[in-house]
């Protein structure tokens, strides 16, 4: 299993800090064998397909906000997008 975390130019976060971040979301789980990875793109969508391409991905999988309405329609959905522009499965689950 890969976790990654994507950096933008308008999002941006140093690794440490990116790193302290997935750490501690996955403190309580049992993952067993994982590698960390961040990676620097134009856009959230366009750095998980090439972050794909480049660790010759089986799958997507990425957890949702499941935003709904107006949020949905300004912040719009990365699920969504990958799902539309993704070659691989692509599964999303809400947190």
């Amino acid at each position: 299993m890969h976790l990654l975390k994507i950096n933008t130019i308008h999002n941006f976060e140093t690794t440490k800090e990116s790193s302290d971040a997935i750490r501690a979301f996955i403190n309580d789980f049992d993952l067993g064998d994982y590698t960390l990875n961040i990676y620097n793109d134009i856009s959230v969508e366009a750095g998980i397909l090439n972050f794909s391409k480049v660790i010759d991905a089986d799958a997507i999988l990425l957890n949702t906000s499941g935003r709904r309405g107006l949020a949905h329609l300004f912040n719009g959905s990365i699920g969504e997008d990958l799902a539309n522009h993704a070659k691989l499965p692509v599964i999303t689950f809400k947190l």
